[in-house]
């Protein structure tokens, strides 16, 4: 298979896993789709650094075990993704985020070019697998039920 064939398998398979655990009014399903419709632009502008730290920066620090984390879930994806080109980031949120800090010129550009290229597979699939567009706007709360917004209301 060609690198882009590996990319775009793996993207299926972690897109489809979302699209199948969560419903398809889902708040996870909406939020995972809108961040994965938003990461290539936001790689391309503000770069591989801010980008992976700003979606560690969203990681909700009281999720509960029933109610993933959809940004962390994204960024352990694309973490995984990397993993598979650059040794030493494996599947690690932690190690994804050092590599982009703390990787030489000529490695940082090409992991930044990597996940770019991963991160346009991940936007296509959310817009055709979970349909969910870009520019729907995500839950405010990271995996939060309907429920509790409702009770919350005046």
């Amino acid at each position: 298979m060609t690198r882009e064939q590996t990319r775009a398998t793996l993207a299926w398979k972690h897109v489809v896993a979302v699209g199948d655990k969560h419903g398809k009014d889902s708040p996870g399903r909406k939020t995972y789709g809108t961040l994965a419709g938003k990461l290539p632009s936001l790689l391309r502008s503000a770069g591989f650094c801010q980008a992976v730290h700003f979606l560690r920066s969203r990681r909700k620090k009281d999720a509960k075990p029933n109610q993933p984390d959809m940004a962390e879930l994204l960024l352990g994806h694309l973490a995984e993704q990397l993993g598979q080109v650059s040794q030493g980031i494996g599947a690690d949120i932690e190690a994804l985020c050092k590599a982009a800090r703390e990787s030489p010129l000529p490695v940082y550009l090409w992991l930044s070019r990597e996940a770019v290229a991963c991160a346009t597979w991940y936007a296509r699939l959310a817009k055709s697998e979970l349909e969910v567009e870009p520019t729907d706007d995500a839950p405010e709360d990271n995996a939060a039920e309907p429920e509790a917004k409702a009770e919350a209301a005046p």
